[in-house]
């Protein structure tokens, strides 16, 4: 068959056929966005490490109960601002009243037998005074040979048996006096376990921690609450051993908290932290308003370094990220960079640059990666 003879019908059904699509216009880019370049910076700044720490009180105390028994109230709560000597909690004192009570009983005794042992006193005197006076007689009586020997031994025997009972009163009176001493002293002692029922602030401060609760049994020793000295703090700071031998106690540093204050080191600890390698850097803190737990900042400086730097108003932040744009062949370039210090309004750019590029300032919300841009003269 030839095939000829189908050629007229597939030319009929070929130009019945859909018409293929003409071809669609380019699609038009988005016009320039005009914006101001400078050249990227490098400058000399000062080489300094910015190193992080904590507000701590340097007084801090726990307020403990010296007296057992159950807490009847607690008068504080956490945040509470006490003064000194101010009333912390009151612990139930009828032990402490009951051993007062015993103690004067016992002094109230002891005090009775004073009479006692001065009477037995003075009936010794007595004794002595008529032993000694028959004494004498008797040895007048033994030189006129008028008695025998054994006569006037047993005058001399009575003599010293009564000069005896002389001391023998006498010390039974101080052995009174020393038994009322005694007393007085526990009478002393339990009034002043009476006044460890009530518990007191030491010096004037903040509560952190209430650590007992009314109907607590308090043992002695057992912390009531945690209390701070109120304007008296420090910054602790965690410094590498690589950095102690540049500091030592006096030197200034600049220290960042709410504002910036130029302060002297204090204290530099002598041990180092075995994991971390650092050794804890204190300086005192004289300014108003801190807490415990308020974060602080100091910086150390030292020699001058190149340091590429670019307006803050270049960075655009999105979270962690930090982003700026370069211009190249009039087109914007998104470029992520790591920034350092802030100073006088320019940001350091530790890394993301090499400092030969052409830096788009103030990029405008519209400017994304690869927007055609047009420079403005």
């Amino acid at each position: 068959m030839s095939f000829a003879k189908y050629l007229p019908a597939l030319l009929l059904i070929t130009a019945c056929g859909p018409k293929p699509e003409a071809p669609r216009e380019k699609e038009k880019e988005a016009p320039a966005i005009r914006v101001s370049t400078s050249a990227v910076e490098t400058r000399r700044l000062p080489s300094e490490r910015i190193l992080s720490g904590t507000v701590t009180a340097r007084t801090t105390g726990a307020v403990s109960a010296r007296l057992p028994g159950h807490i009847r109230e607690i008068r504080v709560r956490e945040g509470d601002s006490v003064q000194a000597g101010q009333v912390i909690a009151i612990i139930d004192a009828r032990d402490a009243d009951s051993a007062i009570k015993q103690a004067e009983a016992g002094r109230d005794e002891a005090r009775a037998g004073l009479p006692e042992a001065d009477a037995a006193i003075a009936s010794a005197t007595a004794q002595t005074e008529l032993a000694r006076v028959t004494f004498r007689r008797m040895q007048e009586l033994k030189a006129s040979k008028s008695i025998t020997e054994q006569e006037f031994d047993e005058a001399q025997a009575r003599l010293r048996l009564a000069e005896s009972q002389i001391k023998m009163a006498e010390a039974r009176k101080f052995q009174t006096r020393e038994r009322i001493r005694q007393a007085e002293e526990a009478v002393s002692r339990a009034r002043l376990q009476e006044t460890y029922a009530t518990v007191t602030a030491p010096f004037a401060g903040v509560v952190l921690e209430r650590k007992a609760e009314p109907g607590t049994f308090a043992s002695p020793g057992m912390p009531v609450v945690i209390l701070e000295r109120a304007g008296d703090y420090r910054l602790e700071v965690p410094v590498e051993e690589s950095l102690l031998k540049g500091l030592k106690p006096g030197q200034r540093v600049t220290v960042e908290l709410d504002s910036t204050h130029e302060l002297p080191i204090s204290e530099i600890l002598p041990s180092l932290n075995a994991q971390t390698r650092t050794a804890t850097v204190r300086i005192n803190l004289p300014i108003p308003g801190l807490r415990t737990g308020m974060s602080g900042r100091i910086r150390l400086h030292g020699e001058e370094r190149d340091a590429i730097t670019v307006p803050a108003t270049a960075i655009r932040s999105n979270g962690q990220l930090q982003t700026l744009f370069i211009a190249s062949n009039n087109r914007a370039r998104a470029v992520m960079v790591t920034i350092g210090d802030t100073r006088d309004g320019r940001v350091e750019i530790v890394s993301g640059l090499d400092g030969k590029e052409r830096l788009i300032l103030a990029p405008p919300p519209t400017l994304n990666d690869g927007s055609l841009i047009e420079v403005a003269q």
